[in-house]
């Protein structure tokens, strides 16, 4: 097997992953239990360093693109700041409320 379908098919299972654990949670996270306030906390430890580092990724690779936006439009902030703001704003960070459905994920800003 190739290192790029390796590299997919490892993408594709950890994502798989990541939305059975949110899956999970959300259903814990029903009732407040101590129990499943501590199953929500433990998947939104877990959660967070793998969204937040495609996140980061994501963000810095909107940073460039809206730099070089800016460059080649000569210098028209507003055009470089649509990409900014698509790519830069939105959530970082997994909570417990995002988990229970009372506040939305924003990978990228709507």
């Amino acid at each position: 097997m190739n290192s790029t379908m390796t590299r997919r098919t490892s993408l594709a299972c950890l994502l798989l992953c990541l939305f059975l654990m949110a899956s999970q949670a959300n259903a814990a996270a029903a009732s407040d239990s101590g129990a499943n306030q501590l199953a929500t906390g433990a998947a939104c430890f877990l959660l967070t360093p793998v969204y937040g580092a495609f996140k980061l990724v994501y963000a810095g690779v909107g940073a460039i693109a809206g730099g070089l936006t800016w460059v080649f439009t000569g210098g028209d902030e507003r055009s470089a700041q649509k990409v900014w703001d698509a790519s830069l704003k939105g959530t970082y960070i997994i909570t417990p409320d995002h988990l229970k459905g009372r506040k939305q994920i924003r990978f990228i800003r709507p």
